[in-house]
């Protein structure tokens, strides 16, 4: 298959960052291509040409050996081992196994969750929460003070009138101190930034302080929005939430937001979930964000578009361009999926997957929003580590829903220990898979050059008494995991939990100790295939917290790789029916050489 030219150009630049990250075939590390079983990456097979089948270009033209690289966090460069060779400078990050004077650089050429230019937008929600909060989170997790710059649609935002940094009283209460741009984001703090709140006539719970902005900034249904942009002078993990205000607010989702360093031109489409079979209105949603000017998108989409907004109707498996300016997001949201559509870009963008109210399962109460960031086809995994939320009833063993979507024809998967009921042994491209199991279970295909995507779904509340609702969050890839992660969970919901995965070192074959800060080193790990997983507790009841821990900021840190994701939901009275979840952080970059272009089969 001949390369078309966005093809070519993407091949380039993907093998010359390949080049530029080059680490270490033998450290542990989420590049490390051994940390979850097939070589991947700069560190998998070279050779060249073109080839793939199914409509999948296999780009193949990059190996490295083992080298000095960068410590996961970006403060170190370290050996193969990972021993630090050179501690960086505080006001140095590393890239290319060198310290340089600007982290804001080596963030951008980390390709991980850490960053310093992110953009957040205001997914699709039900007319039920028009004018929600919508709010994003900002962690500080370097060694210096951060400082914040807002904008939109061009104009410069105070982030002074709307930033707060949150701390939990005495008496349980959350304290919102106002940011101080002169201070910054201190070491380890994380501030939360009220961007918009249309306060006239809102139906759900409003900001606790004034927003950015007193308007809706979301898109109903299909048409072109403007997103929030976020910049800061020294690395920091962001995530964003809609709407703010937990067990309240109702309808809520959350997602970690990638940094435009992490951002690709080759994904998959994916909606959170199908059409709701309850209510009407509640369908699916896609969001295609820019941050550069004259962006051409190319979407090949596998349900005809429906079109509205100034967004035109198009046919089914036929190509349709869209361009996009800086802080602009097509938005498409119709009943039926576009899960599993190829999108191409002349220039990197953002893909969110949505919906404005999901029933997971479709006929099941209640429903709950959704939102993720999507990771870019280049950084999808070929192996996941799928272990659900805790169980919401005490002594039952709750199952829930698991979807794949795959990204390579002929791909084949395997399962440890057992195969779930309903389960596929093999995936196509773009095809959407689904069951439903308690887990855990590791999945993994035939090698690196057939990667898919996990995706995993809270049950609707109603066999529950109404504790927690529908909710839908990235499972991330073992090879993607970090060693350190600082973040926030919601202080407005009573239970809150942590789903916590590691890997074995492949240098003792031996699982290093995690620590959270408030708890200490974490206990309870249970064996799943070659890895260990816990369930971790910060507050459970009615907002009780459990070993020193309760909700707000949070780090939690290893020496080798492991994933946690986050859980919250409502259990009393004035909280039921709602939930969040979002991975604590993850790494983006490349870790197979897989291109789906955006042409008919």
């Amino acid at each position: 298959m001949k390369k078309s030219s966005w093809a070519s150009s993407f091949s380039l630049a993907i093998s010359a960052l390949l080049a530029a990250t080059a680490y270490a075939a033998c450290t542990d590390s989420y590049r490390d291509p051994e940390a979850s079983g097939a070589g991947t990456g700069p560190g998998g097979p070279g050779g060249g040409g073109d080839g793939g089948s199914g409509g999948v270009i296999i780009d193949t033209d990059s190996g490295v050996g083992c080298d000095d690289t960068c410590s996961n966090d970006l403060t170190a460069v370290v050996d193969c081992y990972g021993q630090i060779v050179d501690q960086c400078e505080p006001t140095e990050g590393c890239a290319n196994a060198k310290c340089i004077n600007n982290p804001c650089q080596a963030a951008e050429e980390s390709r991980s969750s850490y960053g310093c230019d992110y953009w957040a937008l205001k997914t699709a929600l039900r007319p039920q929460a028009d004018g929600a909060c919508f709010a994003a989170f900002v962690a500080n997790t370097w060694a210096l003070p951060v400082h914040l710059e807002v904008s939109r649609k061009g104009s410069t935002l105070n982030p002074a009138t709307f930033a707060y940094i949150p701390s939990i009283g005495a008496n349980g209460a959350i304290q919102y101190t106002p940011y101080d741009p002169a201070k910054g984001i201190d070491v380890g703090q994380v501030a939360i930034l009220f961007l918009s709140r249309r306060s006239q006539g809102g139906n759900v719970v409003d900001c606790p302080e004034p927003a950015a902005l007193d308007l809706e900034t979301g898109v109903v249904d299909t048409g072109i929005g403007d997103a929030f942009h976020i910049t800061t002078d020294y690395p920091v993990v962001a995530y964003q939430i809609v709407p703010y205000g937990g067990g309240q607010a109702s309808v809520s989702s959350a997602t970690l937001l990638l940094p435009t360093s992490a951002w690709d031109t080759n994904y998959l489409a994916i909606n959170a979930y199908k059409a709701s079979d309850v209510f009407a209105d509640a369908w699916p949603s896609l969001a295609i964000l820019a941050h550069q000017d004259n962006t051409k998108v190319t979407l090949l989409p596998n349900q005809a578009i429906v079109g509205g907004g100034g967004v035109p109707a198009s046919e089914v498996n036929k190509p349709v361009d869209y361009m996009l300016n800086a802080g602009q997001f097509l938005q498409i949201t119709q009943a039926d999926e576009l899960t599993g559509s190829p999108i191409a870009s002349d220039k990197p963008i953002a893909v969110f997957g949505a919906s404005k109210c999901m029933n997971v399962p479709s006929m099941q109460d209640d429903c709950d929003s959704g939102q993720q960031q999507l990771a870019p086809v280049r950084a999808l995994g070929n192996e996941y580590v799928a272990v659900r939320y805790k169980s919401r009833s005490a002594g039952e063993e709750e199952s829930s829903r698991w979807r794949l979507v795959g990204a390579v024809d002929g791909t084949t998967l395997t399962w440890s220990p057992t195969k779930p009921a309903g389960a596929p042994t093999t995936i196509g491209q773009g095809q959407v898979l689904e069951f439903e199991d308690p887990g855990p279970f590791v999945v993994r295909s035939q090698d690196a050059q057939h990667p898919f995507y996990l995706g995993a779904y809270m049950t609707g509340g109603a066999p529950f008494a109404n504790v927690g609702d529908p909710d839908w969050v990235n499972v991330v890839p073992p090879q993607q995991f970090l060693k350190r992660y600082v973040l926030f969970t919601d202080p407005t919901y009573p239970e809150t939990s942590l789903v916590v995965v590691r890997v074995k070192s492949k240098t003792t074959g031996e699982f290093a100790p995690v620590t959270l800060k408030c708890k200490g080193e974490l206990g309870g790990w249970q064996a799943v295939g070659d890895y260990e997983f816990t369930r971790v507790d910060l507050v459970k009841g009615d907002f009780q917290g459990v070993d020193g821990c309760t909700n707000g900021p949070q780090e939690m840190s290893s020496t080798q790789p492991f994933g946690a994701t986050v859980w919250g939901w409502g259990t009393t009275q004035q909280t039921l029916r709602v939930s969040y979840a979002y991975p604590a952080g993850a790494g983006f970059l490349p870790i197979n050489e897989i291109v789906v272009p955006p042409t008919p089969k």
